[in-house]
């Protein structure tokens, strides 16, 4: 899509359980926070202002279920969004519990860009807690620059993902490494004997 390439670190071990929907949810800001929540919430994580209006930026592409934001809508329309966005947003989504999507970048949806920041600054962020990064002074410095320059947005985007990708790493005996990615490997036995079986014993030991 367009977005910057970079290496991920590798030896990561994977967990043995799933994240439950609620550990889910109360690890990720919601859609009507605030800055100041998102900025509390990630700064528990080690992230700072810069890292938490970088990942915003994946906000770039993707698209969004009307319910994320139809509060900015119905009853009233949040004055921060600009007036014209804001009814072709009616037209998609006519009611509150409006059950269609919309993009999340208008200019330029299916391409990992800058783009993102620039609606920002014209007022057409689609949830209050990418808006609000804009309107809040903590981090308007940061979308600007972003909005600017798309190389230091790449480069900032990496830097957070990578960090983010370093969150509650687990290494000696806990966890371990999938045969298959989205797997267990208690769930994934016969995958593993087929593995082995095929291969000459010291090949089998080093993919392992």
């Amino acid at each position: 899509s367009g977005g910057p390439d970079y290496g991920i670190p590798l030896g990561r071990r994977d967990g043995l359980t799933f994240a439950t929907v609620n550990a889910t949810l109360q690890n990720l800001p919601p859609p009507f926070a605030n800055a100041t929540t998102i900025l509390s919430m990630l700064a528990t994580k080690n992230f700072d202002p810069t890292d938490v209006v970088a990942l915003s930026g994946g906000h770039t592409v993707g698209i969004s279920h009307c319910t994320s934001f139809t509060t900015r809508l119905y009853p009233t329309q949040d004055p921060t969004m600009d007036k014209t966005f804001a009814n072709n947003l009616k037209v998609i989504c006519p009611t509150v519990n409006s059950t269609n999507t919309t993009v999340m970048d208008i200019r330029s949806p299916n391409k990992f860009d800058n783009k993102y920041y620039v609606d920002l600054m014209n007022r057409q962020g689609l949830f209050t807690s990418d808006q609000d990064l804009y309107t809040d002074s903590r981090t308007r410095g940061i979308v600007t620059s972003f909005a600017i320059n798309e190389t230091l947005f790449f480069e900032k985007f990496v830097v957070s993902m990578i960090k983010m990708g370093q969150l509650s790493v687990l290494t000696g005996n806990n966890g371990e490494i999938r045969a298959n990615c989205s797997v267990r490997n208690a769930d994934n036995k016969s995958y593993l004997a087929s593995v082995v079986e095929e291969l000459p014993v010291e090949e089998a030991w080093s993919d392992l």
